[in-house]
């Protein structure tokens, strides 16, 4: 955590509030694992009722987050393997290639990003079909039951699996959930190998999902996916075919965000 600054007492435009809220944001982001309120006003030496305020106010305002344990953590600002990758560099640069993809099949393609302790939604395109798979910005994404979230949890190591699946709880969300810990692990093996991930019922009923990771420098900091209903899946050669165009996809992000300088494909 950053050194704490004491002013100087004729430092008239010093404002201990905002320092205050800026050694809380420090110290959340600097710890691994979420904290609860009274563990932060010990580490701050900051008043309790301030640091309930200061955490109220910056939950409101998307800055930090609260997990179903009331233990608070960093948002959005957030993801881990390096400062200058943030959610808003990887969509610029993601988006060109997902505008191709949704062109292409013309279904629903979505972004989600691994920030600190749980994996987000940050971009969608949604399909032009009035039946269509939905997804929604800033939606949190189950890493055991979506492809985007089975996608980036594959490629994480074991104890961060355990950590992102934890923090979302392996919840029942459709007949076809994976709720067995050993049934999950093997299908992260299986993402692993094939270099793709499915949702296939598992969090919608009547709905599936493609997902594929975008990596950096050796880490998985975020997945694009399609979507699309049950009844509009393709099969046989033609999922193959969108499967290596999604794959496509993420490797091309991948390499952009790698060398901000190329743009493969002159993609528009």
């Amino acid at each position: 955590m950053k050194k704490t600054y004491t002013p100087d007492k004729e430092d008239r435009y010093f404002s201990r509030a905002v320092s205050n809220a800026l050694q809380i944001l420090d110290l959340l982001r600097a710890e691994p694992t979420p904290l609860g309120l009274s563990e932060i006003t010990r580490k701050t030496g900051i008043n309790k009722t301030s640091v309930f305020r200061f955490l109220y106010t910056m939950e409101v305002t998307g800055h930090v987050i609260r997990d179903e344990t009331g233990r608070y953590n960093i948002s959005g600002s957030g993801l881990e393997y390096s400062p200058e990758i943030t959610p808003d560099r990887i969509k610029e640069t993601a988006l060109p290639h997902m505008r191709k993809l949704r062109s292409s099949y013309s279904e629903t393609v979505s972004l989600g990003a691994l920030l600190k302790n749980h994996i987000e939604v940050i971009q969608v395109l949604e399909s032009p079909h009035l039946i269509r798979m939905s997804n929604q910005i800033g939606r949190i994404i189950p890493p055991h039951a979506s492809s985007i979230g089975k996608a980036i949890t594959a490629f994480q190591d074991e104890a961060k699996q355990e950590r992102l699946v934890n923090s979302f709880g392996m919840l029942r969300l459709t007949e076809k959930t994976i709720l067995d810990e050993g049934r999950l692990k093997h299908e992260y093996s299986e993402i692993r190998r094939m270099g793709w991930s499915h949702d296939n019922r598992e969090s919608a009923i009547e709905g599936q999902c493609f997902g594929a990771p975008i990596q950096l420098r050796g880490k998985t900091v975020a997945s694009v996916s399609i979507s699309f209903p049950v009844y509009r899946g393709l099969k046989g050669k033609e999922l193959q075919v969108m499967l290596e165009d999604l794959k496509t996809t993420a490797n091309n992000v991948s390499a952009e965000l790698e060398n901000p300088g190329i743009r493969r494909n002159k993609t528009k």
